[in-house]
């Protein structure tokens, strides 16, 4: 017997401006694919991806962006370079242990390599730029400090020791750092060839990325979402604000009032007004969220398979926000029934209408009528899986009077066919310990609650 459950009503009160919202300007697909970052300069975008290597993308019209230029760094896996920084006609692509490509950039359209830097055993992630030197991220290894008076040919002027550096801002005499777990670090560049340490101060999470505005500066950690600081004196920062993200903060960039934040499951925008951090707007759509940048209202996001482009404004219309664009179900068995669950928020100014849908599929139970959800109000849509064939999809149709998400799918799955899932009996297994010494069997661990945690990332 499938269970339906009405879809109810409950009003949520949201911590953002009444009608105010990210507005969808344009979503496309590059020529390259599982896109990494976005550095503008000028009215173009470097959009590096980790197949099919870099796209110069045009975004002048961002309701009309276009790809006129690609790299592809020779000798690196795919071609891929995790992040780029420009000065003048040339670009400095950061690649991990394959270095930093150097690549003549005065013909957009037709871009050259000129040159690598780097050490071995370096791990190049991101860098930044002051007049003619540059400051490269490397991890364990500290940040680089060099100089680009000649841009073909990079010369080292000193190195500022640090425990995990993934990211650098400087201004005037400062350099400000993301440095993991030890948080944020400052240093005074007064001096390129004998910089040195001034301040430290932990971070609420793990510091991934910063950006400085005026006297605040924001940091992304993480599963811990964004930090606010006053560095009015850089001997001395204070930690002024956190907002825990929904997901996992991974890049920042800001404007006078807003900080926008790409959070892997969606974009989100707060604002700092009073030396305090709150959610302004956000946008889950449906792409992982690697990486983010802001001209004044316009929010560009590499979302791994589009580069997406919002504009955050007042919503004179309905605004549909869907808590997740995909319900995966864990294993059920025959005769068994799990019921999940995905919200629907109106974060527009007026009633959100959605029309009726109906399963197509009788192994999942749904009930969505005809609906209207007043602003800042939430409606959550129950489903049901009651396994009875080997149908495993549904997809959900939302049609709405939205004007920029008139309509809108959600994938739904079940019993995947074709491998193990969760709910699944576990294998037999022999992996090698941590420590490289001994194995560990499955029948070691029978009987205790186990986490077997696999993690990669770019």
């Amino acid at each position: 017997m499938k269970n339906i459950v009405k879809l109810f009503l409950f009003g949520f009160l949201l911590q953002f401006s009444h009608g105010k919202n990210l507005e969808i300007v344009s979503s496309t697909s590059l020529s390259n694919f599982e896109l990494l970052d976005v550095h503008i300069t000028g009215s173009h975008a470097f959009i590096p991806g980790g197949l099919g290597g870099l796209n110069i993308v045009n975004i002048s019209q961002p309701d009309n962006i276009s790809v006129i230029g690609d790299f592809y760094a020779v000798g690196c896996d795919y071609g891929r370079i995790y992040s780029w920084v420009t000065r003048g006609n040339y670009a400095y692509g950061n690649g991990r242990e394959c270095g930093v490509h150097i690549a003549n950039i005065s013909n957009l359209s037709d871009p050259t390599h000129v040159g690598v830097y780097g050490a071995v055993n370096t791990r190049y992630e991101h860098a930044s730029i002051q007049e003619n030197t540059l400051f490269f991220s490397t991890h364990q290894m500290g940040v680089d400090v060099v100089s680009a008076e000649d841009p073909i040919h990079l010369t080292r002027k000193s190195i500022i020791q640090t425990q995990n550096a993934w990211a650098t801002y400087p201004e005037e005499d400062f350099l400000y750092i993301a440095d993991g777990m030890s948080g944020l670090i400052i240093a005074n560049i007064s001096d390129l060839e004998n910089p040195y340490i001034i301040s430290e101060i932990p971070t609420s999470g793990s510091a991934k990325d910063l950006v400085k505005k005026g006297n605040y500066l924001f940091m992304a950690v993480g599963a811990d979402g964004v930090d606010m600081f006053d560095v009015s004196n850089p001997e001395s920062p204070l930690l002024l604000s956190n907002y825990n993200t929904s997901g996992f903060a991974t890049r920042v960039d800001a404007n006078d009032s807003l900080v926008v934040v790409a959070d892997w499951d969606d974009i989100e925008v707060l604002g700092y007004e009073s030396g305090e951090l709150i959610l302004k707007g956000y946008k889950n759509t449906g792409g992982r969220v690697m990486a983010t940048a802001m001209i004044n209202n316009t929010i560009f996001s590499a979302e791994w398979a589009h580069l997406s482009v919002f504009e955050y404004k007042s919503i004179t219309g309905a605004d549909m926000d869907i808590s997740s664009h995909r319900v995966d179900f864990p294993r059920v068995g025959l005769n068994e029934s799990l019921t999940l669950n995905f919200s629907i928020e109106n974060n527009g100014s007026i009633p959100l209408v959605i029309n009726p849908s109906v399963s197509s599929n009788s192994n999942f139970s749904y009930a969505l009528d005809y609906l209207e959800i007043y602003p800042g109000e939430s409606s959550q849509v129950h489903i049901t899986y009651s396994p009875e064939s080997s149908n495993w999809t549904e997809n959900i149709l939302l049609e709405t009077n939205d004007y920029d998400e008139s309509e809108l799918t959600i994938f739904v799955r079940g019993n995947y066919p074709y491998g193990p899932m969760p709910g699944d009996p576990a294998p037999n297994f022999e992996l090698a310990s941590v420590n490289e010494y001994g194995h560990i069997s499955k029948s070691d661990l029978m009987g205790s609650p186990t986490v077997l945690a696999f993690f990669t990332a770019w």
